[in-house]
C-alpha cells in the first residue's frame, strides 16, 4: 500500500507512527528543511479541557504507544480578569515544548519512527500525489487544502503576539488572562519553559496584523508586564470546522481538519488522534468520519462556549471570576472528572432556546 503524508507536523508524524505497527513505510513531505516548529515557544494541555480523559499522555501512551515527555506539569492555574483573580491548584495538566530542539513535541514524535521515509525541504503538491498514491494524507499545518476542498467552516480569525521573555517563573504555573480591551473575544496567556525563561501570547480575535502591535502594548501597560523579550513573533490563528474529513483518497488531519478549537485553540492532543484515526481507517477500511466523531462533537461544544464568550463583556469575566473562585465551584470544576466542556456547552444551548 502507498501513502503519502504531506507535513511531518503532530498529525503527520502520529499517522506514520501508526502506519508503522502494520508495516507500511508511508513517505513524508515536509516543506521545510528541518522538523519542529519555526517559533520557540511553551504549549499546555489541559485535563480540564480534554476530559473525560483523565490523563492525555497516559492516553496516549495507552492508546496508541506514543511516548511524550512533558516541559513540566501544570500545577496551578491563576486566571486573571479585569478586577478579579483566583487560583486553582491539583494535577491540571502538562506544559510541552514547541520548537527545534530534541524535546519539541514532533521531534520527540519522530524520535519513535522507525521506518518512514521523510523527506525534508520539499513542497508538494497533493493532486499529483493522489494521482501516484493510493492515499494521501493532509497534515500540513493549515486549512488551506481544505479550504480549496471545500471543506472548511471558518469559525475564529485573530493572530497571535508571543515573546519569549526571561524573569523569575514558577515553572509549573500557568497563567490566563481575559480582557475584552486589550485581546477582544481572545486571551493572553504565559506558560513558563523554567524558572527563568517564560512564553507569553496573547491572542487577539477579528484584527488585521497590522493592529497586533497596538493590542500587545495594550495588554502589556494593562497588566505591568516588562520583561525583557529573548525573542518575539506574530502568526495568524485560523479555527474551523472541517467536514468531510475525506474526499476520494484524501484524508484531513490535524490542523487542516479543523483540530484547533474556536474556544481556547487547543489542538495537540486532536491532531495525534486524527493522525492515528487516518491510518486506522486507511488500514482496516473504516469510515474516516466515524473515528472522528467524538472530537467533531467536543469541538461543537467548545464552540458553543465560544460563541457565549463572544458575547460578554468585561464585567461579566469579573462575574464568572467572583463566581468560580468560590470554594466549592472551583473544587467542582478543576478537581473532579466533571466533563465542564460538555455540560457548559449544554447550558449555554438550554438558556439560547429560551430566548
Amino acid at each position: 500500500m502507498n501513502i503519502a503524508i504531506i507535513g511531518a507536523g503532530v498529525a503527520g508524524l502520529a499517522c506514520a507512527h501508526e502506519l508503522e505497527k502494520y508495516n507500511i513505510r508511508a513517505t513524508i513531505y515536509e516543506k521545510n528543511s528541518y522538523i519542529g516548529e519555526p517559533i520557540s515557544h511553551v504549549s499546555a494541555l489541559l485535563e480540564l479541557v480534554d476530559r473525560p480523559i483523565v490523563d492525555c499522555l497516559r492516553y496516549i501512551k495507552n492508546e496508541f504507544n506514543i511516548e511524550i515527555t512533558p516541559l513540566n506539569t501544570i500545577n496551578k492555574i491563576i486566571t486573571c480578569s479585569p478586577n478579579k483573580m483566583y487560583e486553582a491548584k491539583g494535577n491540571l495538566g502538562y506544559f510541552i515544548k514547541r520548537g527545534k530542539d530534541a524535546d519539541d513535541l514532533k521531534n520527540q514524535l519522530h524520535a519513535q519512527l522507525n521506518n518512514t521515509d521523510i523527506r525534508l525541504g520539499e513542497k508538494v503538491d497533493y493532486q499529483t500525489l493522489s494521482k501516484q498514491y493510493d492515499f494521501v494524507v493532509i497534515a500540513n499545518g493549515t486549512p488551506s487544502i481544505s479550504k480549496e476542498l471545500g471543506c472548511f467552516r471558518e469559525l475564529f480569525n485573530g493572530y497571535v503576539r508571543g515573546s519569549v521573555v526571561s524573569g523569575e517563573f514558577d515553572p509549573n504555573t500557568l497563567i490566563a488572562w481575559f480582557d475584552k480591551n486589550y485581546c477582544k473575544d481572545g486571551y493572553a496567556y504565559l506558560t513558563p519553559y523554567n524558572s527563568q525563561k517564560a512564553f507569553i501570547g496573547l491572542v487577539i480575535s477579528d484584527i488585521n496584523e497590522s493592529e497586533t502591535e497596538f493590542y500587545w502594548q495594550l495588554f502589556k501597560k494593562a497588566e505591568n508586564i516588562d520583561y525583557p523579550v529573548i525573542e518575539k513573533f506574530r502568526i495568524n490563528h485560523v479555527a474551523g470546522f472541517v467536514y468531510p474529513y475525506k474526499v476520494k483518497n484524501v484524508l484531513l488531519a490535524g490542523n487542516a481538519a479543523g483540530a484547533i478549537d474556536s474556544f481556547l485553540g487547543f489542538g495537540q492532543l486532536n491532531s495525534i488522534i486524527m493522525g492515528v484515526m487516518a491510518a486506522r481507517s486507511i488500514v482496516n477500511g473504516v469510515d474516516y468520519d466515524s473515528l472522528l466523531e467524538n472530537i467533531k462533537n467536543k469541538n461543537k461544544q467548545k464552540h458553543q462556549l465560544r460563541k457565549a464568550i463572544n458575547k460578554v463583556k468585561n464585567k461579566d469575566y469579573d462575574k464568572a471570576a467572583a463566581l468560580i473562585g468560590l470554594p466549592g465551584i472551583k473544587q467542582l470544576i478543576y478537581n473532579t472528572r466533571l466533563d465542564v466542556i460538555k455540560y457548559g456547552a449544554d447550558s449555554v444551548e438550554f438558556m439560547n432556546r429560551g430566548k
